[in-house]
C-alpha cells in the first residue's frame, strides 16, 4: 500500500503540473467496486470481522469514492489518471489493479472539472486547513489501532495491547485547486461545464469559413460596431483552425482543457457568436449582416457598408487603373501651407520665433479645472456674424474645449500629387474627416464596453468596483425614475422609457480571477422613450464583504462625469439625480464629481486653445457651393490620435461611385497614418445646432459664444 500510495502522488504531481483537473463519468464508486474485486483474492483479514480484508477499509473507500476518477489531459490530449503509475514498482497483485483502473478511467468520458474548497475540507477532518497553506492533505496516511484483551480474545490472532498500524491512500493537493472565496463545489463545477458546453457548440457549429467572413465583414466596415467584437473573433480562429485538424476522439478533451479560463468560452451565445451561427446555419449574407446591424444599432443600421464581392474588386481596380485615378488616392494630412490665402477667413501660426530645447518640456504642469457655470450670460452671436462683422479684426482667437466636442474633432486631407485626378463633386482635391477616436477614454467605459454593455444612450450610469485584492462585496447600481419605477437587479429594464440594467454582477472575486472588472451598467438609449422627471442614481451594498468602496461614471450631453467614494459602502449611496425636462438635461451631483479634462486629439478639454487657422470647408472653397457647409477651427498642437480615413464616398464624383461598394471598403483600408503635419480642430456643420465658445483679442477682448 506504501508503494502504491507513493506512485499515485508522485503521478498526481504530473497531472497538477498541467494546470486542470478534471473528473470523469466512471464513478469513484464504481472504481472503488473495481478495486476491491480485483483484490478480493488476497483477503489478508484486518481482525475486525472476518468478511473483510486488510483492502476494504472505510477510509480507503472514502479516498477513492471522493478522488478515484480525478484526470488530467495531457499535451496530445490523452486523459491521465492517478493510477498511470510505473507499473514494475508495484508487488502484482497491486500492479494487476493499477493496469485495470488506469485502463478504465482513461476510456471514460470527462464530466466536470475537479475542485475542493476550504469549506468542505474543513469538514472532512484529512488534516489543518489554513487559508494560507500551499497544499492540503487528501486523505489519511496512515493510523495505528490498540487492541484490547477481548479483541484479542475474539480474533485469536492478536495480542491485548498489541499495536499495529494500517496505511491508506492519501494525495497532496496544490492549493490552486482549492477554492478559498466561498463558492460551492456545484457552483464552480457548474460554471465550468456550462462555458465548455457553449464552446462545444460553437466548434460544432460554426465553420472556419463563415468565423473568416465575419473577420472579412468587420474589416471591410459591413458591421456597426463590428470592431468591438474584432478581437473575439479572431481568439477563435485559430482554436477553429485547431479543433477541426484534431482526431475525433480528441476533441472532447481538446474543448474541455480550452475551454477552461477561455475569455469567449461563450462566445456562441455572444451578439457576434448569433451572426456567425446564423452564416454558418446558410442565411443569406447581406440578410445576416443587415440583422446584425439593426440589433446593434437600430437608428443607423443603414449606415454600414455592403457586403462586397472579388468580382466587384476586380472591376474597380480596373477603372481605377484604367482612367488615371491611381495617384488621385494617395493622400495625405493638408497643411497650412497648401491652403490658398483666398481660402483663409483667419490664420495665426504663430509668434515667429524658434524655441528652444528644454529638458523640462515634458513637465506638465497642473491642469486647471474651470467652473462650468463661468461662461453663462455671455455674448451669443451666430457664425454669419461672427464671420462677417467680427472675425475680421481679431488678432487672436482662442476656441473653448469641451468633452462634447469630441465628434467634432476635424482634419483636413488632400491629395499627396498636387496635379492628380480630381476624385471629388468639387474642383479641388482637398476633403475632411471628422473622426471620433480620442486619445484619452474611461476606464470604466471600456470595461463596460468589454462586456457587452450599451455606452452609445443618451444617459449612461456606470459604476465599478472591487479593485482591492478581497474586495467581494456585491453592489448594486440602481435608478429610481420619474414615475417611482426602479431599474435594478430585481427589474432590469423599464418598458416605459427602455432604461436598461444591461450588466449585473453578482461574484465580484470570480468575474476578477477569470479577467474580467467588476462594473455594472444603466443606460437609456433614446429621449423619445424617457419621460420628464428626476431619475435618481444611487449605488446599493447588497452584501458587505471586505468593502472598499467604488467609482461611477454619469454620462449625459455628452459630459462626463466621474465619482469616488473611497470607504466601505454600507446602505444606499446616492450619486447623482438627473432631471429632464422638455428635451433638456440637468444634473445635480450628490457625491464630488470632477469634469473629467479628457485628451481630445492631443488637446486637454475644458481649456482654451489658439486657433491657428479658420476657413470653410473645401466644397465651398472659390465658386463651388456643394452640399453642406462646414466651419473649420484649426487648433495649435491638434494632431488626430490614429489613421483616419482619406475620402468619403458621399464626396466622391459620379464615375467613381459607380463603383460604391468597392471605394468605401477603399476608404476604410486606405488610411492616412497619424503625423506632426497636419491641419486639425473643430468642424461644425452649418446644418445642425451647436456653439463655440470663443476668447478673442484685437482692438477689444471679449468672450463670445457662436451659434451654429
Amino acid at each position: 500500500m506504501q508503494t502504491l500510495s507513493r506512485e499515485i502522488q508522485k503521478q498526481f504531481d504530473k497531472m497538477c503540473k498541467t494546470g486542470i483537473l478534471f473528473k470523469v463519468e466512471f464513478t469513484g464508486q464504481e472504481v472503488w467496486d473495481l478495486y476491491l474485486s480485483t483484490l478480493v483474492e488476497n483477503g489478508d483479514p484486518i481482525f475486525r470481522d472476518p468478511r473483510s480484508t486488510v483492502h476494504n477499509c472505510k477510509l480507503c473507500n472514502n479516498f477513492i469514492r471522493r478522488y478515484g476518477n480525478i484526470v488530467a489531459i495531457d499535451d496530445n490530449y490523452n486523459l491521465m489518471s492517478i493510477f498511470d503509475v510505473e507499473f514494475d514498482e508495484l508487488p502484482e497483485h497491486y500492479k494487476k489493479v493499477a493496469k485495470l483502473l488506469s485502463n478504465k478511467i482513461r476510456s471514460s468520458s470527462i464530466k466536470d472539472v475537479f475542485f475542493e474548497t476550504l469549506k468542505d475540507l474543513s469538514t472532512l477532518s484529512y488534516g489543518p486547513v489554513d487559508k494560507k497553506s500551499t497544499s492540503f492533505k487528501l486523505g489519511v496516511a496512515k493510523n495505528v489501532k490498540r487492541y484490547t484483551r477481548e479483541e484479542a480474545e475474539k480474533f485469536g490472532i492478536v495480542r491485548p495491547n498489541e499495536l499495529r498500524e494500517f496505511h491508506h491512500f492519501h494525495l497532496e493537493l496544490p492549493t490552486a485547486f482549492v477554492d478559498k472565496n466561498g463558492y460551492t463545489i456545484e457552483y464552480i463545477m457548474g460554471f465550468y461545464r456550462d462555458n465548455t458546453h457553449v464552446f462545444r457548440r460553437a466548434m460544432e457549429e460554426i465553420s472556419l469559413s463563415t468565423l473568416e467572413l465575419v473577420r472579412d465583414l468587420i474589416q471591410q466596415g459591413s458591421l456597426l460596431d463590428g470592431t468591438t467584437h474584432l478581437h473575439k473573433v479572431e481568439a477563435m480562429i485559430p482554436l477553429k483552425k485547431e479543433y477541426d485538424e484534431l482526431a475525433s476522439s480528441k476533441r472532447l478533451n481538446w474543448i474541455w482543457k480550452k475551454s477552461h479560463k477561455f475569455q469567449f468560452a461563450k462566445f456562441k451565445n455572444e451578439l457576434i457568436g448569433v451572426l456567425c451561427t446564423e452564416l454558418s446555419q446558410g442565411e443569406e449574407l447581406n440578410k445576416a449582416c443587415e440583422s446584425w446591424n439593426k440589433r446593434v444599432d437600430p437608428t443607423n443600421y443603414m449606415k454600414a457598408k455592403a457586403p462586397i464581392t472579388q468580382k466587384q474588386i476586380n472591376e474597380a481596380r480596373k477603372f481605377i487603373e484604367e482612367n488615371g485615378y491611381l495617384d488621385s488616392f494617395d493622400r495625405r494630412f493638408a497643411t497650412i501651407d497648401d491652403i490658398k490665402a483666398s481660402e483663409i477667413k483667419h490664420m495665426n501660426s504663430g509668434d515667429g520665433r524658434i524655441r528652444e530645447v528644454s529638458i523640462f518640456d515634458d513637465v506638465k504642469p497642473n491642469k486647471h479645472q474651470h467652473v462650468r457655470n463661468k461662461f453663462d450670460g455671455i455674448e451669443e452671436v451666430s457664425i454669419e456674424k461672427f464671420m462677417k462683422d467680427i472675425l475680421p479684426s481679431c488678432t487672436l482667437v482662442e476656441a473653448w474645449l469641451t468633452n462634447k466636442h469630441v465628434n467634432n474633432m476635424v482634419s483636413l486631407t488632400t491629395s499627396s500629387r498636387e496635379d492628380s485626378k480630381r476624385i471629388f463633386k468639387w474642383d479641388n482635391n482637398y476633403s475632411w474627416t471628422y473622426n471620433g477616436n480620442i486619445a484619452g477614454k474611461s476606464q470604466i467605459k471600456e470595461a463596460v464596453k468589454s462586456q457587452g454593455g450599451k455606452v452609445d444612450g443618451v444617459l449612461r450610469f456606470s459604476i465599478m468596483w472591487s479593485e482591492g485584492d478581497n474586495d467581494d462585496s456585491d453592489l448594486d447600481a440602481h435608478c429610481i425614475e420619474p414615475d417611482g419605477n426602479r431599474i435594478y437587479f430585481a427589474n432590469h429594464h423599464s418598458y416605459r422609457t427602455k432604461g436598461d440594467l444591461d450588466i449585473d454582477i453578482r461574484n465580484p472575486l470570480w468575474h476578477k480571477r477569470n479577467g474580467k472588472e467588476v462594473v455594472e451598467n444603466i443606460t437609456y438609449p433614446s429621449l423619445n422613450t424617457m419621460i420628464d422627471g428626476e431619475y435618481k442614481f444611487h449605488v446599493n451594498q447588497y452584501h458587505a464583504r471586505n468593502s472598499r468602496g467604488f467609482k461611477a461614471e454619469i454620462e449625459v450631453n455628452g459630459e462626463l462625469y466621474s465619482y469616488e467614494y473611497n470607504q466601505p459602502v454600507s446602505g444606499d449611496i446616492n450619486v447623482a439625480r438627473v432631471t429632464l425636462k422638455n428635451g433638456q438635461f440637468s444634473i445635480n451631483h450628490s457625491l464630488r464629481e470632477t469634469s473629467v479634462s479628457r485628451e481630445i486629439y492631443g488637446l486637454d478639454s475644458n481649456n482654451f486653445h489658439k486657433v491657428n487657422l479658420v476657413c470653410l470647408s473645401p466644397n465651398h472653397w472659390g465658386e463651388n457651393n456643394i452640399g453642406n457647409k462646414h466651419y473649420f477651427f484649426m487648433l495649435e498642437g491638434c494632431k488626430s490620435p490614429t489613421s483616419i480615413r482619406s475620402f468619403h464616398n458621399e464626396n466622391l464624383n459620379g464615375d467613381l461611385l459607380q463603383h460604391r461598394k468597392v471605394m468605401e471598403v477603399l476608404g476604410a483600408t486606405r488610411m492616412i497614418e497619424s503625423s506632426n503635419e497636419q491641419l486639425s480642430g473643430l468642424g461644425f456643420n452649418s446644418t445642425v445646432k451647436d456653439e463655440l465658445i470663443v476668447r478673442l483679442s484685437g482692438n477689444f477682448k471679449r468672450v463670445v459664444k457662436i451659434k451654429f
